[in-house]
């Protein structure tokens, strides 16, 4: 990769690294907006229509953020007429206002042309993607902006989104990168490996170094550029910046954080205050040992005393529980007794009811007997006919001899019922006509005809479809016609499926032409008997009532006949179970005997049980009495003497040593240790007010301490007084620790404060030489804070180097400074290197004077002043022999002396600066002659915009004043064809 430069255009050889255009979509107030920014130009519209923000967002495109959170730190978006800064949402929404809104810019280095591309993301609010594809922009303008329309404005492209980018720049280049980290952006933006083109490819502003320091210094700086008129403090930080930036290691970074120091301080004197205050109690500890050690010889009656209690409740608990087993034991010989009892009744009542169901099951027996019998003799008369059909008919024959007694009683129901039985009648004869010619006709029934497979199926479904007979041969069609029917049947075994109906198979049963026959005449003699009998046309006539009362005996004989029928099927299954009945209970019966004189023997038994229970009961309860009076003894000792409560023994005193004589010895032991124990709690709270002791848990203000609280209270503080001499000694080592930070600090204050003055005596060594306007000598001034350099002249007379404190004067003074220093803004008070430096200003010398004045200037030259020294203070952190092209943006020219303009011009140029500035209309015209090129950006407005809201246009190149021989240098080579001349 080469890396000659021309220097045909007077600026110095070295790597170049420059920015070309700048290109906003549905952004910022525009539709479509391409400018370049290789060289000084004016941006000139209408008043609010977005000219700043098209300057200001480069921001965007040279900071390696990626998102707008806190974005007045990260841009510094400032709204010029409220006087504050835009808020997160009103940037963001102002730059990425649709998923349209792409920002490009294109960039030249070492490696070639490339353009960044950043685009409005939606993983997360606030935030934004960039990719960097290795091509020029007049590739990716198709994707953004037809150019090709007959109003010669261009119009959006109707289909453009980010994944429709995506893809076209993929296919564009394979080196193409989508990155939205912060670290990896740094490492693409600031990249000073020059010698490798993969590395550098999409380097904007390569650094000298790529530590965290120097991207910071960056920062300030980058945004500097946007705000050349910034204040005197927005100077000095990016001094302070630069010169943490400049210091050789990390380490030496100046970050003092002085409440740390203190608290440190303050924490080594509470440590020094608290081994003075327990040397000055030893005498009282002294009389608290003597004290202790006669209570710990009498500690053991308390444990006596508490082997005592727990062995008074293991007897009470042992006497309760044997006086419970001989109550239950009691209990229980009475409840067997009044069991056995009641069991001998419950059997005499048992075998009673036995007697009783024996007696019951056989009287059932009987009746289902005879119901057996009945049926048998009733269905007998019926010869084979099954039970349903006998009950059909018996229902039937009910109903009509019911009719018939209806008629008897009434003429006008007799009058009906003979209309009934004269159809019935006739009903009959066509019956008794039609069966006498399906007899004449059987020869030809279908089982004759058929063969046996193809009659089973249609048998299985009903036997009628056999017996019908067609009165004629069946000719072969019609077999093969029934046959067919018949094989949709699958047979199985013993049945016949029709798809998902099963029939059963059937035996044929044959016709009884004679029986049908003699049945249906017996049925027509009935009918015309009964006729008769309503007409009055009886051969013997017989008198009405008769006729009813005997009509009422049939009836009733049916009705009875059919309860018979009703209760046949059943009668077997009840002779089946009451018979076993009956053989069950008299087996029960025989038991119950055997178990009644069982019980009877148990009952003697039983009662003497219960006498002897008795007795061992009553002696339980008496020693039960005597100990509780003892227990009551007890307690009142406790209640006298709290802290026994507590007491414990590790094994029960065993319940026969259980008496009074023995408690009343534990007792006068319990009154000494109770003096003690009064003395020694008395010196512990003491020391705990004296706050000697800790005591967070509050245990040993409690009423009633335990002996454990006591015991380790007391440990705690003989351990306390046995460590004060090594105490001692640790607290030495770490006051002489704290004073070789003491020491550190005091290097490190006047270290930052020497190394502040020599990088202002190099700024003023660099300058020496540099002239403005009618300036032939130019000094910086880097004003530090007068406090700060007073702690530097304190510091240095305080003597670190000793195993004391340092005097409460110097942390008194400490405190001071911070609270003179940092006020009341809250936080940590961190003394550091943008803190300290408090200002910067210049003292100038005019040619024919011999003096530096110190009074200001006008904008114009502070506006130089402040360019000369953002130039030097940016070779401090780029890479060596870069030469920049790079847009210096001063939003408002008219501050500028239109008698320095070519001046600043000059000099922009000769630095790498383009100057970038927006006015109104109202800008003289000497002002755009000078600067040589200007954009109209408020003139065109497209009808196919991407959002109604945004429809200004500009593209197609500057405007300005030239030479014919100057237009090949002036023009925007990239854009040659735009001066081609059009087809009309």
């Amino acid at each position: 990769m080469s890396t000659e430069v021309s220097t045909a255009t007077g600026r110095s050889p070295g790597f170049p690294f420059g920015i070309r255009r700048l290109v906003l979509v549905d952004s910022a107030g525009f539709c479509y907006v391409e400018i370049p920014v290789d060289s000084h130009a004016l941006i000139l519209g209408p008043g609010n229509l977005g000219k700043s923000s098209l300057l200001n967002s480069l921001r965007l495109f040279l900071l390696p953020e990626n998102n707008f959170k806190n974005s007045r730190k990260k841009f510094a978006f400032r709204n010029a007429s409220a006087g504050s800064f835009y808020t997160n949402d009103e940037s963001y929404q102002h730059y990425f206002p649709s998923h349209h809104s792409f920002l490009i810019m294109e960039v030249e280095n070492l490696a070639g042309v490339h353009c960044q591309i950043l685009y409005r993301e939606h993983s997360s609010q606030l935030s934004y993607g960039r990719a960097f594809v290795p091509v020029s922009y007049d590739q990716l303008r198709p994707l953004f902006w037809d150019v090709e329309d007959a109003e010669g404005i261009g119009r959006a492209q109707p289909e453009l989104s980010f994944s429709r980018v995506s893809e076209a720049i993929k296919k564009l280049s394979k080196d193409t990168l989508f990155t939205s980290d912060p670290a990896r952006l740094k490492s693409l933006l600031y990249s000073s490996e020059l010698m490798s083109a993969d590395r550098v490819r999409f380097s904007v502003l390569p650094l000298g170094e790529s530590d965290e320091r120097r991207v910071q210094s960056l920062r300030t700086l980058i945004l500097l550029l946007f705000e050349m008129k910034a204040d005197d403090q927005a100077m000095a930080n990016a001094v302070a910046s630069i010169i943490e930036a400049d210091k050789k290691f990390a380490d030496d970074a100046f970050d003092f954080n002085i409440d740390q120091f203190l608290d440190r301080h303050d924490d080594l004197k509470g440590q020094q205050a608290q081994l003075n205050q327990i040397e000055k109690e030893r005498g009282r500890f002294d009389r608290l040992n003597a004290d202790y050690q006669k209570y710990r010889q009498l500690l053991g009656s308390q444990q006596e005393f508490a082997a005592f209690r727990d062995g008074l409740v293991e007897a009470l608990t042992d006497i309760g529980q044997r006086r419970s087993r001989s109550i239950a034991e009691l209990n229980e010989h009475k409840d067997t007794l009044k069991f056995v009892k009641e069991e001998v009744s419950k059997l005499e009542r048992d075998k009673h009811g036995l007697q009783v169901q024996i007696k019951t099951a056989e009287n059932k027996l009987k009746l289902a007997e005879q119901n057996r019998n009945d049926g048998e003799l009733l269905v007998s008369r019926y010869g084979d006919m099954p039970r349903d059909e006998i009950e059909a008919l018996l229902s039937e024959e009910l109903k009509e001899k019911q009719s018939h007694l209806n008629a008897l009683r009434s003429n006008a129901q007799a009058e009906i019922r003979a209309q009934e039985l004269l159809k019935q009648i006739e009903s009959g004869e066509h019956k008794l006509k039609a069966l006498r010619e399906r007899e004449s006709k059987q020869q030809w029934q279908l089982k004759s005809q058929l063969e046996a497979e193809v009659i089973a199926p249609l048998q299985a479904v009903d036997q009628r479809l056999v017996m019908a007979s067609p009165g004629r041969p069946l000719d072969e069609h019609a077999k093969a016609v029934i046959a067919a029917f018949s094989g949709l049947f699958e047979s199985g075994e013993g049945r016949f499926d029709w798809f998902d109906v099963e029939f059963p198979a059937q035996a044929l049963k044959p016709e009884n032409f004679a029986a049908m026959r003699s049945h249906i005449e017996s049925d027509l003699r009935a009918l015309h008997r009964e006729r008769d009998e309503l007409t009055g046309n009886a051969g013997q006539k017989q008198d009405r009532p008769q006729q009813i009362t005997r009509t009422e005996k049939e009836v009733r004989s049916i009705e009875k006949d059919l309860e018979t029928l009703e209760r046949y099927p059943a009668a077997s299954t009840i002779i089946k179970d009451e018979t076993c009945a009956i053989a069950e209970n008299r087996e029960k019966l025989t038991s119950a005997d055997e178990k009644i004189q069982r019980e009877h023997e148990k009952l003697g038994a039983l009662e003497s049980k219960v006498g002897k229970a008795q007795e061992v009961a009553n002696r339980c309860r008496e020693r039960e009495e005597e100990l509780v009076h003892v227990r009551k003894s007890v307690s009142t000792v406790e209640q006298r003497i709290q802290y026994l409560q507590s007491a414990r023994a590790q094994d029960a005193m065993p319940v026969e040593e259980v008496c009074a004589a023995r408690f009343d010895d534990i007792q006068r032991q319990l009154d000494d240790l109770d003096k003690l124990r009064i003395s020694i709690l008395t010196h512990l709270r003491y020391f705990i007010y004296e706050g000697v002791l800790d005591d967070s848990e509050g245990e040993l203000q409690k009423d009633s301490p335990s002996s454990t609280v006591i015991r380790d209270t007391f440990k705690a503080l003989s351990d306390l007084f046995d460590a004060l001499g090594e105490r001692w000694q640790v607290l030495e080592e770490e006051i002489a620790i704290h004073n070789e930070t003491v020491a550190s600090y005091r290097r490190a204050l006047k270290t930052n404060h020497d190394h502040i003055a020599r990088f202002e005596a190099q700024l003023n060594r660099e300058l020496a030489g540099v002239q403005i306007n009618d300036l032939v000598e130019i000094r910086v001034d880097i004003h530090t804070d007068p406090k700060f350099r007073n702690l530097v002249e304190e510091s240095a007379a305080i003597d670190p180097y000793n195993r004391k404190l340092q005097s409460d004067a110097f942390y008194e003074r400490l405190k001071v400074f911070v609270a003179e220093f940092f006020g009341d803004e809250g936080g940590s008070n961190r003394l550091t290197m943008d803190k300290v430096i408090t200002g910067i200003s210049y003292s100038t010398r005019k040619q024919h004077t011999s003096h530096l004045d110190k009074k200001g200037q006008s904008t114009s030259t502070t506006a130089l002043i402040n360019l000369e020294l953002v130039y030097r203070l940016l070779k401090r952190v780029l890479y060596p022999d870069v030469r920049l092209s790079f847009p210096m943006v001063l939003d408002e020219l008219a501050s500028i002396d239109i008698s320095q303009m070519p001046s600043l011009l000059a000099r922009l140029r000769e630095q790498g600066f383009n100057l970038f500035s927006a006015a109104t209309h109202s800008a003289s015209s000497e002002v755009i002659y000078l600067v040589g090129k200007h954009l109209e950006v408020g003139q065109m407005h497209t009808s196919r915009p991407y959002s109604p809201q945004r429809t200004l246009v500009f593209w197609g190149g500057a405007e300005g004043f030239t030479d014919q021989a100057g237009l090949g240098d002036w023009v925007d080579h990239n854009q040659n064809t735009l001066l081609d001349a059009s087809n009309e």
